[in-house]
């Protein structure tokens, strides 16, 4: 076998075949084209994340949006909840001490007299306030009839005494209605008037609902209908054992009476809006929700928030006053009564002569009542009324 033949060390390799050169110009448009592709993947991920102008405003409006919700719904949460423990306290700074009757004081069914009741103020108020809650206190020892009552429910009611009184407004005062034609009336009997607004709390104990849209135990209930007002007195009357109607809405005439309390102004504690600012919670001073009932002082018989806060749901149908041509319309007629103001409008709108009006069915968190108490139980007696009485040579008494 033959062995190969080994390469002599001492002759050199002969070089490697030579490649040929790569064509430089082709080399050139390859990486051209590289870059292009580059340029344009580039250009294609900066299309994908830039947004068009549009696009732009558009998620700034839905931000925008979202953030307002957000605001509503906080808004909503700090004026719905519990007020604070100073809020509830009645105000009733520099009030002397009702008259206290004990076993004296006539015996009223599902209602007891309220030992620590004071009489009202009437400092701040209008001119007659301070004779009117002079005749409360004396015609409350003369009846036997306490000053102020509290049911089985908490519910409290004041001592209103007969009287006569200017129903409606004089012609140059601001905000008349052209329904408001000046006449006397005269309130033959006593009653009791709720001190506060009917309250949620008070509601919710007869209902065993809640309504309302601003919440708090203390804060008067709205958004109630005329019937949904008239329901609770049924209730009521029934859950103290009373005969029908002794719990009710209080007619106009009647509640015009007690928020006057012996004064003949625009509002019980004078002419001027910021006479009533002292007294209401109204736009001028309160525009956004409800307040807590008695925060504010009472008239001379010791009620509070007989204007503004939420209108009032009286018994009448609507209708003209006597010796007022004005036709009413077939609107008007199906249509009852509200007195008082709200939270929402301005002083012009919460005088004591002011005459609301909407249908029964109506709800809205400016509508709530405040309820009245007949006395069946001075039933065939006769009962005097104090000489407390507007003058009014010009006008006849009816």
């Amino acid at each position: 076998m033959t062995t190969p033949a080994q390469p002599d060390p001492s002759v050199p390799e002969p070089p490697p075949a030579h490649k040929p050169s790569p064509n430089l110009a082709v080399v050139a448009e390859k990486a051209r084209r590289q870059l292009d592709n580059q340029r344009v993947q580039r250009a294609e991920k900066g299309k994908r994340r830039r947004f068009s102008r549009f696009r732009l405003m558009l998620w700034g409006l839905e931000l925008a949006l979202v953030l307002a919700a957000v605001e509503f719904a906080v808004r909503q949460r700090l004026s719905h909840r519990q007020p604070a423990t100073s809020d509830v306290a009645v105000h009733e700074q520099g009030m002397a001490p009702a008259p206290v009757l004990g076993e004296k004081a006539l015996a009223l069914t599902g209602a007891k007299e309220v030992p620590d009741a004071r009489l009202a103020n009437p400092v701040g108020l209008a001119s007659g306030s301070e004779a009117m809650a002079a005749a409360q206190a004396q015609y409350a020892q003369q009846l036997h009839l306490p000053v102020e009552l509290v049911n089985s429910i908490g519910l409290r009611l004041r001592l209103v005494p007969p009287g006569s009184c200017m129903i409606g407004s004089p012609e140059g005062e601001p905000g008349r209605g052209s329904v408001e034609k000046q006449h006397v009336r005269t309130v033959y009997r006593p009653f009791y008037l709720g001190k506060f607004e009917v309250t949620q709390e008070e509601y919710s104990s007869i209902m065993g609902t809640n309504p309302s849209g601003f919440h708090g135990a203390r804060r008067p209930v709205e958004e109630v209908s005329w019937f949904d007002a008239q329901t609770f007195c049924i209730k009521l009357n029934e859950r103290e054992g009373l005969p029908k109607n002794t719990y009710r809405l209080p007619t106009e005439v009647e509640w015009e009476y007690a928020c006057r309390a012996g004064t003949d102004t625009a509002y019980y504690s004078g002419n001027s809006p910021a006479d009533l600012d002292r007294v209401a919670e109204t736009g001028d001073n309160n525009y956004h929700c409800t307040m807590n009932v008695g925060r504010r002082p009472p008239n001379a018989f010791g009620l509070y928030n007989m204007h503004g806060n939420v209108w009032e749901w009286c018994l009448d149908w609507y209708t003209r006053y006597p010796d007022d041509p004005t036709p009413i319309t077939e609107d008007e007629q199906r249509m009852r009564c509200l007195r008082g103001g709200n939270w929402y409008v301005r002083a012009p709108d919460c005088r004591s002569a002011e005459r609301g009006r909407l249908a029964p069915t109506s709800h809205g968190n400016m509508l709530g009542f405040r309820v009245l108490r007949t006395i069946p139980e001075l039933a065939g007696s006769q009962v005097p009324i104090p000489n407390v009485i507007p003058e009014a040579p010009e006008l006849p008494f009816e």
